[in-house]
């Protein structure tokens, strides 16, 4: 009987495999064609593609394909750079012949605008946009950081490198206030976080309003809205896709530090200086230079602490299908990232589910579903900020660990670099969770043409568990007559082990009902809709903490001490609302003159009950010159549009109900020696605060020449007033009283911006390239700032964020020079020497000057390429800034001062000594001396050109993975932060990006991964 079940069962298996093979064999086939345009002229490298794989073909020069193994039922996708798409079901057909019509290329394409979407050739107002097969191609765990370069009008600097803490700053057509000036984000529809969080595979794609255009956002618009829609499903058979990618991270830059003999070398020479003994004698020099005594080390801590390279990889699993009733797509993403220390703790991980579902009940009634979730799981050292300036500030005197052991050896603060990146000292882990949920709907009215209701309701819950533990750190100390080692506390670390463990929870829920309305009468064109939405959100913020733990085995707050002199709890609760009115008028005449008019009429709570509407219009108008006829004959235009906008737009994003009298409650008087608990008056309340406003204008024209060069131009100015300040001027700071915030501050921002691209095909090959370039200047002009000695030193009339600096004209080489010129009080030859500006022969703070230029650049570009030859891909992207600076004023690195730590090589370099006078750095110091005032001379030009990104794919052949069932299979390679092309920083070996002199790099991403359909 066992005999006759295992047969049956073998001969159900061969039946299933001979079943499923003729599922992949049987139905395929080989399809021919031609393809032609409307004179019947062939035409060379047009794509045919199998609809949701990348299977295909081109035309040859005769205008004929062929595709083999094509399932019979399959859909094919025929398209061409300025021609018409066509797209065919085969039915069992294997001969098709296809004739293009000529198009202007991407302007049928429609772009995703607050509240809806519009076709590209009706768009009036400035609207930048990039792909989601764009972002996929970087290599990067964070979504914002593979937008550099990309859009013009988009500032992004990529400040840090650490897994977890890589957010880059963002800005929209550069600074505008004094204030926030980051934009609003926008996910499917809704105001949320989370963007840099996404996973790439899911976005579809991600769309900039940079002008009134985004006035349909009203009071949260005036710096930018940044629209992000994510991927649908498809109609047609269920299709798998798996892609995995493996990397290497490392550091693209590191400053370079001096060795063990050039700092004792230094260590000599300020003794010497100074009338005192040198520290160390030639012999321990030379034992320092030559590292033939272990206890006379030249240790590199950088090279010791941090790895050559650190690992990260990223997998995901999508599915999606449907047909005309119901589409769907699900997705599940993870990613992880290490941290580069060794003997490091620092980890990221990240897990990505989204599931969309749209659903046509009828044919008036549809619905979508769409639900994310994101996970994000982390650790880090419990003093993670500071181990950057401790790695720059060791000794190269010092070592890691006794020579001929294991024990930890004492360094800065009887510490140990090994205690700091371990979790020897503490640890900090976090972990949250968010989900985001979207039902959407649409009803289309049954009696009238054009008329549809649509709208969403969204709910999104956020949960943040953070646990800190700090415990004390131990080193070896060594006793130099025994030779004897022992085990001690560090100068660092905590007197006792403590633990706190705090959770935050936030909630929104979003609705809004929209009627919109589409009408074509003759060569009236006609859309429109009017809305209404609402939003709530709730957060609380629970704390404990606990001390004097008996062991340091038990991490949990239960073991911690029940003395209440060491435990703390804390906790807090808030809510936020809004509501809103909003629409939108379009209206074209014959595709030739468009205008459009958008209003929000916008709540928000964060002010007093008569100021908290506001009403935010915005108007726009184009003309399509080469819809007239007088242009049919200018065979070269293919598409030339006018355009102009103007719109009033709000930023609330300032802290809420400044409108009130806040009070702290605490111990805040002492009645009889004893502190007494009590309430104490927080601020000064003002009762007129309101929103900033916005008043943009825009001017641009776009293109389309010979149907493969397109460009965008646009020209703005925008004035930005009602921002927050204080009255410096009248109640100067040293005061110590502190004035509400007013709404008294204006700054204006002007610019240009060009973006272009050329798209062509030569025979097999396919190729692109398009630019960008945005150059935009702020200036403040009215602060209320505190009168200065000299007008030249106001920030009135400067761009923000402008800085005060002595302006350095060399370094003193001798007393004489130092007798002979103004200089600060106690200056010596080899100090840095100041201009006297205002000419009144002394050097002091009325000699500072105004720098215009700032960390954030007024000028940044980006060049995208790439070629498609066969099945083979390669693209490039570009990224670059310029007049931007970055001033380094941190004290330690911008002297040569006795216990400073280590120097920077760039510093030690040309010097100045007694024996070199004509130095460019200056002179070592027994302390900090007038060379560490903020001055041009630590001034350095940010200016770079990067090669931001490079992918080379390949997809092998259809014939050769068909018969694995697979539609696609791709393999490539990326790297993105490869190298700087130019840069002014590389002798001092700093990214340009540097936000600090200490810390945690950009990183260079080498990737390989594979992407598999079917």
């Amino acid at each position: 009987m066992k005999q006759v079940i295992v047969s049956v069962l073998k001969g159900m298996m061969l039946l299933l495999m001979w079943t499923f093979s003729m599922c992949l064999f049987a139905q395929t086939m080989t399809v021919k064609g031609v393809v032609n345009d409307v004179k019947g002229e062939s035409l060379i490298g047009v794509s045919i593609m199998i609809q949701g794989t990348s299977i295909g073909t081109v035309t040859d020069s005769e205008g004929n394909f062929t595709l083999s193994n094509v399932p019979s039922d399959a859909v094919l996708e025929v398209s061409y750079v300025g021609m018409v798409s066509q797209v065919v079901t085969l039915n069992g057909r294997r001969t098709l012949n296809f004739v293009l019509q000529e198009d202007v290329e991407a302007l049928e394409e429609v772009v995703v605008v607050g509240y809806g979407t519009q076709k590209a050739k009706e768009l009036t107002g400035s609207v930048t946009s990039v792909k989601g097969n764009k972002i996929r191609e970087i290599p990067v765990t964070n979504v914002l950081n593979s937008l550099a370069g990309t859009m013009a009008g988009v500032t992004i600097n990529t400040r840090s490198g650490e897994p977890g803490l890589d957010n880059p700053s963002i800005f929209i057509r550069g600074k505008n206030t004094l204030g926030t000036n980051a934009p609003l984000i926008i996910i499917d529809g809704v105001p949320r976080d989370g963007l840099e969080r996404l996973n790439p595979n899911d976005i579809e794609n991600i769309t900039v309003l940079k002008d009134a255009t985004a006035a349909i956002y009203g009071a949260r618009a005036a710096n930018g809205v940044i629209l992000v829609e994510t991927r649908s499903g498809k109609s047609g058979k269920t299709t798998f896709n798996f892609t995995y990618n493996a990397g290497f991270q490392q550091d693209t830059r590191v400053p370079n530090m001096t060795d063990a003999y050039t700092f004792a070398s230094i260590q000599n020479e300020i003794e010497v200086q100074n009338g005192r003994p040198a520290i160390y004698s030639d012999q321990q020099l030379e034992l320092y230079r030559n590292g033939t005594d272990p206890y006379y080390p030249n240790t590199n801590w950088y090279s010791y602490i941090t790895k050559k390279f650190t690992p990260q990889n990223r997998m995901d699993l999508s599915v999606d299908g449907g047909n005309e009733k119901m589409t769907y797509r699900a997705s599940l993403g993870r990613t992880f990232q290490d941290g580069h220390y060794k003997h490091g703790i620092t980890e990221h991980e990240q897990y990505n589910l989204q599931s969309k579902i749209d659903a046509n009940v009828s044919e008036y009634v549809s619905f979508g579903l769409n639900l994310r979730g994101t996970v994000l799981d982390g650790i880090r050292p419990y003093n993670y900020n500071d181990i950057y300036p401790h790695i720059f500030l060791y000794h190269p005197t010092w070592f890691p660990k006794w020579p001929g052991t294991d024990y930890l050896a004492p360094g800065r603060d009887d510490d140990n670099l090994i205690n700091r990146v371990s979790d020897s000292e503490g640890y900090r882990k976090s972990k949250s969770k968010m989900l985001q949920s979207t039902l959407t709907y649409r009803i289309n009215a049954p009696w009238v043409e054009g008329l549809y209701l649509n709208g969403s309701f969204n709910y999104d819950y956020s949960n943040s568990f953070n646990k800190v533990w700090y415990e004390p750190s131990y080193v070896y100390y060594r006793d130099e007559d025994t030779g004897e080692y022992t085990r001690g506390r560090t100068g660092f670390g905590a007197d006792d082990p403590s633990l706190s463990v705090d959770t935050r929870n936030n909630t929104m829920f979003l609705w809004n009902i929209m009627l919109n309305y589409e009408k074509q009468l003759y060569q009236h064109s006609i859309t429109g809709l009017v809305g209404y939405e609402q939003m709530s959100s709730n957060y609380d913020y629970l704390l404990g903490s606990r001390s004097r733990f008996v062991s340091t085995k038990i991490d949990e707050l239960f073991a911690g001490t029940s003395d209440r002199n060491y435990m703390n709890n804390d906790g807090s609760a808030g809510k936020s609302a809004r509501i809103n009115y909003f629409g939108r008028l379009s209206y074209n005449y014959a595709q030739k003159y468009l205008l459009q008019f958008t209003f929000r009429y916008d709540g928000s709570q964060n002010f007093p009950k008569n100021k908290q509407f506001g009403f935010f219009p915005g108007v726009s108008a184009g003309w399509n010159i080469s819809e007239e006829a007088f242009m049919k004959e200018v065979d070269f235009i293919s598409y030339l549009k006018l355009k102009a906008s103007y719109g009033k737009m709000g930023n609330d994003n300032v802290p809420a109900y400044q409108y009130l009298a806040a009070y702290g409650f605490g111990s805040n008087y002492v009645i009889g020696d004893v502190d007494v608990n009590g309430l104490n008056a927080l601020n000064v309340p003002n009762p007129n605060i309101t929103w900033e406003i916005a008043k943009t204008l825009n001017v641009g024209i776009d293109f389309y020449l010979w149907n493969a060069l397109r460009g965008e131009i646009n020209f703005f100015n925008s004035k930005r007033s009602n921002i927050l300040t204080k009255r410096s001027a009248v109640v100067p700071e040293y005061t110590g009283l502190q004035l509400p915030d007013e709404n008294i501050g204006v700054v204006r921002n002007r610019g240009i911006e060009l973006e272009i691209s050329y798209n062509s095909t030569y025979r097999d090959i396919q190729y692109f390239v398009s630019g960008n370039f945005s150059f935009a200047r702020n200036k403040v002009i009215f602060t209320d700032e505190a009168p200065m000695a000299e007008e030249y030193q106001l920030a009135t009339g400067r761009p923000l964020g402008s800085r005060l600096l002595y302006k350095s004209i060399g370094i003193f080489k001798d007393w004489d020079e130092i007798e002979n010129y103004p200089h600060l009080l106690g200056a010596q030859p080899g100090d840095i020497k100041y201009e006297d500006v205002n000419k009144d022969g002394e050097i002091n703070s009325y000699d500072r000057i105004r720098i215009n230029e700032t960390a954030d650049p007024e000028i940044i570009f980006g060049l995208n390429a790439g070629i498609t030859y066969k099945n083979i891909h390669l693209s490039i992207l570009l990224q670059g800034q310029e007049k931007a600076n970055f001033l380094n004023t941190t004290d330690w690195t911008t002297s040569l001062s006795k216990g400073a730590g280590n120097y920077y090589q760039w510093r030690v370099d040309n010097h100045w000594t007694p024996e070199n006078t004509d130095a460019t750095m200056p002179r070592s110091s027994e302390s900090r001396s007038e060379n560490t005032q903020a001055s041009t001379h630590w001034l350095m030009n940010a200016g770079f050109l990067r090669l931001k990104n490079v992918e080379v794919g390949y997809s092998l052949p259809s014939n050769w993975i068909n018969r694995f069932g697979l539609q696609n299979c791709r393999v490539y390679l990326s790297g993105n932060n490869l190298f700087l092309i130019y840069d002014h920083m590389k002798k001092i070996g700093y990214d340009p990006e540097v936000p600090s002199a200490w810390y945690y790099p950009q990183q260079r991403v080498y990737n390989i991964g594979i992407n598999l359909t079917f």
